[in-house]
């Protein structure tokens, strides 16, 4: 009946979900903790360059992992100390994410993992929130969180949502505190072992903006994730991006919104609903901001959104 289950987060080095470079883990057995393990991680080497996004976020540099336990080890910790209960996250399509993409980055096998996400509970158990970040609904349950983007802290955070929800609802489980707020347990597939691919040459963590438009052009669009609550404000909505954000680059973008169960665009087109309008240096708007108005014009629906409006409809804070 899940009486039992860890909450978990993950800190990353980069937009690739795979690089895992931080992870909490908060164990929970009847509405108690009894167990907590956190520890930096040296990513997987095709994966283990830093993006000054990701360092600016949760302040992790390559010198910090230097010495860090890598993966494969963290992982074997991981699965030992979860023993087989399901585990818990905010915005969880993430964090499963990283499990998943990490081990596909070593060649690792991995359990089937049962799971639920914090962030869809909130959003269905605390409606009455203006927005569903972490900070915003651990205020609101009376839990402190101080190290926000720390993955020790956020797994805690996500811990006392789960209590404060099956509280809420007089439930004992996970299992019926799913049902008691009308959500179902998610479930991500066991991976046998293969080998691991060949690494690749490290991207640059800067690079000049014309290099970087270029990466971001080739860069493939995620799907849809079938793990994304469909309740949630992204949910089906096909996203554009015009101009630079500060808290991350455009392919991290893409991620985010695509575990929100959207569809990301690269360019304005009569599919668009939404347009987030980032920071660029040229005089007055983008082609991608005129091209969204004269849809406007001709009767589309597409919403402008600022880059913190965007946050909070992920369900993040800003600069996560």
């Amino acid at each position: 009946m899940s009486r039992t289950w860890t909450a978990i987060d993950f800190e990353t080095a980069n937009h690739d979900r795979g690089s895992a470079c931080a992870v909490g883990l908060v164990r929970v057995r009847d509405g108690v903790v009894v167990d907590r393990y956190s520890t930096l991680i040296r990513p997987p080497r095709q994966v283990g360059f830093f993006s000054r996004h990701n360092t600016a976020v949760h302040g992790i540099t390559a010198a910090d992992v230097a010495d860090a336990p890598n993966w494969p080890r963290v992982h074997a910790r991981i699965v030992e100390f979860c023993d087989g209960d399901p585990l818990v996250a905010h915005n969880a399509a993430f964090d499963m994410g990283v499990l998943r993409q990490a081990c596909g980055h070593t060649g690792l096998s991995h359990p089937a993992w049962e799971y639920a996400c914090t962030l869809a509970l909130s959003r269905r158990t605390w409606a009455e929130l203006p927005d569903h970040k972490l900070p915003t609904v651990c205020a609101h349950i009376g839990h402190r969180i101080t190290r926000h983007h720390r993955a020790d802290a956020d797994a805690e955070a996500a811990a006392h949502i789960v209590v404060a929800a099956m509280d809420r609802y007089g439930t004992a489980s996970l299992t019926e505190l799913a049902r008691a707020a009308r959500l179902d347990l998610r479930r991500m597939g066991a991976a046998a072992p293969r080998p691991a691919p060949a690494a690749a040459p490290p991207a640059p963590a800067g690079g000049d903006r014309f290099g970087r438009w270029q990466r971001d052009a080739q860069a493939p669009l995620p799907e849809p994730s079938p793990d994304a609550d469909p309740s949630g404000p992204l949910y089906g909505r096909t996203v554009c991006v015009s101009g630079d954000l500060v808290s991350m680059d455009k392919p991290e973008v893409w991620r985010r919104v695509a575990e929100a169960g959207g569809h990301p665009a690269k360019n304005v087109t009569r599919k668009t609903d939404m347009l987030v309008l980032g920071r660029h240096e040229g005089p007055g708007r983008t082609a991608k901001h005129v091209r969204a108005e004269a849809y406007r014009e001709r009767g589309q629906r597409i919403d402008f959104v600022t880059e913190a409006e965007l946050l909070a409809l992920l369900g993040m804070a800003t600069g996560s």
